[in-house]
């Protein structure tokens, strides 16, 4: 498996968020993490990114630790919080390009890249437009535009369609099971149930544990009549 998580758990003071957490997903795989507000998934996502460390457990993605290899673990993922880290007063491509050089990206390769990115995220006639009048949905797609740049072997989304229009949230989910199909594993947290119906699988958080695992029908069978979509924000 790709990515291997194994026995974590993470608590902030008394209160234990994640408890003995074990997953495995497999190379290419399209995984959705589901659950009510504050069931932990967030905390996972940014457990599995390297953001943040568990308390007790570890995470390897391609056999490796990610929080042993530090900033050669991060070279593999592209991590996008449900924050936006965009600079509104910049053009879309201002933005690629600023996080493309931090990426180590330069010259045609960088060049490339940005293109190849506008075009996955629907913003090529919108690229050279500052942020600031782009839409909610658009600022989302660039900010998953900026994860793609080093084309990570793993793409962790938290909550990639929150607050956007039904037309951006189509665009997003396509845009995830086209980078899927080209052997991308992603990881991805959403509290709008019908849409972890592209997934292959999905696993679903209850108080820190991990309750179901499976397709999206087999999941929905073992938890029937219980509900774990429309929460708010976590």
């Amino acid at each position: 498996m790709f990515v291997n998580i194994r026995n974590v758990s993470k608590r902030y003071g008394k209160k234990q968020v994640l408890q003995e957490v074990n997953l495995e997903i497999a190379e290419g795989e399209m995984f959705g993490v589901a659950g009510h507000n504050g069931a932990g998934k967030s905390t996972l996502l940014s457990i599995v990114a390297a953001v943040m460390k568990p308390n007790s457990g570890e995470v390897l993605i391609g056999g490796q630790s990610v929080h042993v290899l530090g900033s050669q673990a991060k070279q593999q993922i592209g991590y996008v919080p449900q924050e936006l880290a965009l600079y509104p007063s910049l053009r879309g491509i201002d933005n690629l390009a600023f996080w493309g050089r931090m990426y180590g990206l330069r010259g045609k390769e960088l060049a490339q890249r940005m293109d190849e990115v506008a075009e996955i995220i629907h913003l090529r006639d919108r690229i050279r437009e500052r942020v600031e009048a782009y839409s909610g949905g658009m600022k989302r797609r660039l900010n998953l535009g900026v994860a793609l740049l080093h084309r990570p072997k793993l793409l962790i989304l938290d909550e990639p369609t929150a607050g956007v229009d039904v037309g951006s949230r189509k665009h997003i989910l396509k845009a995830l099971k086209e980078i899927s199909e080209r052997r991308c594993t992603i990881l991805y947290t959403s509290h709008h149930l019908e849409e972890m119906k592209a997934c292959d699988r999905i696993g679903v958080l209850k108080s820190g544990r991990l309750v179901a695992v499976g397709t999206p029908q087999e999941v929905q069978h073992e938890l029937e009549g219980e509900q774990y979509g429309d929460e708010e924000k976590e």
